[in-house]
Parts: structure tokens; sequence; C-alpha cells
């Protein structure tokens, strides 16, 4: 089992950083200082292991002190690898997709969507303060359905694990409109989404058609 895992780890770093190299790294601006003590390829590598995990940040990296030290014998402290990460996020979330194309999503004959709430604040300070502006709202989701501050994430995944598209809104946007914008950018990236202005009159003695309540964002199709 030791012997798959590290396996595993290899063919993971190997994926990451060749399509790292070949595709990111010739238009990422390179800063000055010293050369880090983690690469670009393997913060990723964790970041990619660490969603493999479904574990936490600390998680993740008490996990690769314990047994990944072989690989990563120079770990960063867990708020240099909170900067990093966070620093890396656009190329993460590209990476994503250049995954998915190269271990062929394309032939899967079906994918799962669904829709998972990203808190960014506690209910009390956004429900006052408006931190993220149109950006988030107050939505409830879950497996408890409960309220609270910050976006409604709708991920795409082929039928044999790798992520194919998301979608970002905020949190009172119905999974129906964030569904709506991932469909229209995969057929056509400059679509133009649906606005509250573009919703029909209300024709129903109770309620009405509910449109989009602010921007949504951050499109990966693959």
């Amino acid at each position: 089992m030791l012997a798959n895992l590290d396996t595993f780890l290899v063919a993971v770093y190997t994926l990451v950083d060749t399509l790292f190299q070949t595709h990111i790294a010739p238009c990422k601006p390179r800063r000055r200082g010293r050369h880090p003590d983690l690469s670009d390829s393997e913060v990723l590598t964790l970041l990619v292991l660490g969603q493999w995990l479904g574990n936490s940040e600390r998680a993740l990296l008490r996990h690769a002190a314990t047994y990944w030290t072989a690989y990563f014998p120079r770990l960063l402290s867990q708020s240099a690898f909170n900067r990093r990460g966070r620093d890396l996020g656009p190329v993460l979330a590209r990476l994503m997709q250049l995954i998915a194309k190269d271990v062929g999503t394309k032939q899967s004959p079906y994918q799962i969507v669904d829709t998972t709430p990203v808190p960014l604040a506690r209910l009390c300070r956004g429900k006052h303060h408006r931190l993220f502006a149109d950006d988030a709202a107050i939505g409830r989701g879950g497996s408890d359905k409960h309220f609270y501050y910050g976006c409604a994430l709708l991920l795409a995944m082929a039928a044999d694990g790798p992520v194919t598209g998301f979608v970002v809104g905020p949190a009172s946007t119905e999974g129906r409109w964030l569904f709506d914008a991932l469909l229209g950018w995969r057929q056509n990236p400059a679509v133009a989404l649906w606005t509250p202005a573009d919703i029909p009159v209300p024709r129903k003695r109770r309620g009405g058609y509910v449109g989009p309540t602010g921007p949504r964002w951050h499109p990966m199709l693959a």
C-alpha cells in the first residue's frame, strides 16, 4: 500500500510539473529575491494532494511532515504555505483545467454537477458590512441547509473524477443560473449571461421568476 501511495504521489508531481512548466511557467512573472524552499510545482502538488486527502491545510502539512519528508525535505511553515497557496490560486484553477484535458475527460459518458457553499465571513459580519460587495451574499447551503455569508460554487466533474468546470456566484444565486452560466460559457466563452433585467415579468400569482442576484465569475471549462 505504501508503494502504491508513493507511486501516486510521484505520478501527481510528474503530471503537475510537466503541465506547469509547459503551459504556465513561461507566462508567469518571476519575482525578485532568493529561490524559495519549495518550488511552485511542489506547492501545487501539495495543494492537489490536499484535495485528495480532504483535510484542512494544517492537517495536510502534518501529514506531509509525517509521511512525505523524503519527497519534501524542506516544508514551509503554516503561514508561509498559506501565502504561497493564495498566490498560486489562479494557477491552480488553470492547472485543474489542464489536468482534466490531459486525462481525457471529454470521453466521459456523463458528468456530475452540484453546488457547495463557500463561506467568506461570519454571517453577522457579512450581513452588516458587505465585505465583498455584490460578489457575495447571504444564502443557504450544505447538508444542514444553514444560512451563511459567502458564495455558491457550482462544480462539474467527469464520471471518473476530474473536475471539468466550475462557476462561482453569490450565495443567494439559484443553482439553475450557475448551471446556465457553465453551459453558456462552455458553448461560447464570449456569450453574455442573463442579468436581472433580462428576467421575464412574473406570471405566477405567488412569486415569479427569480434571476441571478449578482455576478457569476471564474468559469473553468474543459
